[in-house]
């Protein structure tokens, strides 16, 4: 049967359909940690120009345990935000970035509750002062400010990777801006105590990574 000469060809039909493209730029995993240490750098300096940091961390001679929660903070955050980026994009294994991040998140605060237990047993009395209502509500208040603007420009960046398991990316992106939130809050923490940091900060944590697991699908989602 002749072919309608008015009827388009096989090539012209592809032409037309491939004119209306438009070429999309791959998704780097680096450009999301450069975006997510970008957004890090922001709150650090939302919390200083807001309300200051430790005037010890100022002259550099803060107690120990100031450099130490604030290292596994970012350290953890990091490694959770490296799962949440590879969770967002289809295809890419976690490669235990999870793993490690619970790991950090999870044993730094026991390590610290099984040395304050250590010193009980040995007839010492550990410094819970300073956990009190006022110290925990700050410690919230902002924690959660510092979180939400970190996972804000998480997501406006992870939007583009159309993730297709929405709540996996959404916890993990939830933990990792949990974590560099309270890191940013812990530069002006007062508290010095491991009783503290044993409590109040994985409460805090625990508490904004379930808020933003809850509402974080609904951002990532096109």
């Amino acid at each position: 049967m002749p072919r309608d000469p008015d009827e388009p060809s096989i090539d012209q039909t592809i032409a037309a359909l491939v004119a209306d493209l438009t070429p999309v730029t791959p998704v780097h995993l680096w450009r999301g940690m450069v975006v997510g240490l970008a957004a890090t750098g922001l709150s650090v300096m939302a919390v200083w120009l807001c309300l200051g940091l430790r005037s010890d961390i100022l002259s550099g001679h803060p107690p120990m345990i100031v450099p130490l929660r604030g290292s596994v903070l970012l350290a953890g955050g990091l490694a959770m935000l490296l799962a949440a980026l590879r969770a967002a994009v289809p295809g890419r294994a976690d490669g235990g970035a999870s793993l490690l991040g619970t790991l950090l998140l999870g044993l730094f605060p026991l390590g610290l509750m099984a040395l304050l237990l250590d010193g009980i047993m040995a007839g010492a009395h550990p410094d819970f002062a300073e956990v009190d209502a006022f110290g925990a509500a700050r410690c919230f208040a902002i924690a959660l400010c510092a979180s939400l603007l970190v996972a804000a420009v998480l997501a406006a960046w992870m939007r583009r990777t159309a993730p297709t398991n929405l709540a996996r990316a959404a916890w993990l992106t939830g933990w990792a801006a949990a974590a560099l939130g309270t890191f940013a809050y812990s530069l002006f923490c007062p508290a010095s105590s491991m009783g503290f940091v044993t409590t109040v900060y994985p409460a805090a944590m625990l508490v904004v990574a379930l808020l933003l697991r809850a509402v974080l699908p609904k951002a990532l989602r096109w």
